[in-house]
């Protein structure tokens, strides 16, 4: 009878252990905020305007460049390229340029600067919502490339896939794009 009642112990011990670990994976599933995935990107020639400053006072950069794209009749995806993680460096010298993207051969007004982007490979996600709350899964981004083994090779990229000022905030979609190397 007590052999029976161990065997019975342990059983059970052993189901509820089992079921246990099924629900922590199952919570640590729940708990990732969004799928990271590689890429290999084309090169991009992107026209531009420069912010020193905090970022979230880039909207009317993202206004100027907005207004340029419909004046001069671009249909280019818009980008911002973030230079500096604003946990080390003081909002007031935060560095970034809010573009978009033009054809090969695009000459810009002055004011504006162009530049090219190489193709290269990118840890990218797509996420949902406000970009302040996007921005809080960057440093999840860059330990997922970290704990890979690759290095980042330059700065981070916001690709605005759906935006502007119509768009309420938890409808934006943003690709996030962090080159690497392996």
């Amino acid at each position: 009878m007590m052999k029976l009642f161990r065997f019975s112990l342990v059983i059970l011990i052993l189901a509820l252990f089992v079921f246990s670990q099924l629900g922590c994976e199952k919570k640590a599933e729940e708990k990732k905020p969004f799928e990271i995935l590689t890429k290999s990107t084309e090169k991009m020639t992107i026209i531009y305007l420069e912010h020193v400053g905090p970022y979230d006072q880039t909207g009317p950069v993202f206004g100027q460049i907005a207004g340029y794209a419909a004046e001069k009749q671009l249909a280019g995806q818009i980008v911002g390229i973030y230079y500096d993680d604003p946990a080390t460096v003081a909002p007031e010298n935060l560095r970034c340029e809010i573009g978009i993207a033009v054809p090969e051969g695009t000459m810009p007004d002055s004011g504006f600067g162009i530049q090219e982007i190489p193709a290269r490979m990118v840890a990218y996600a797509t996420l949902k919502g406000p970009y302040d709350k996007i921005a809080e899964d960057y440093p999840y981004m860059f330990e997922w490339i970290e704990k890979k083994g690759h290095k980042t090779a330059g700065p981070l990229m916001e690709v605005y896939l759906k935006g502007g000022p119509d768009v309420p905030p938890e409808e934006l979609i943003t690709e996030v794009r962090i080159p690497y190397t392996e």
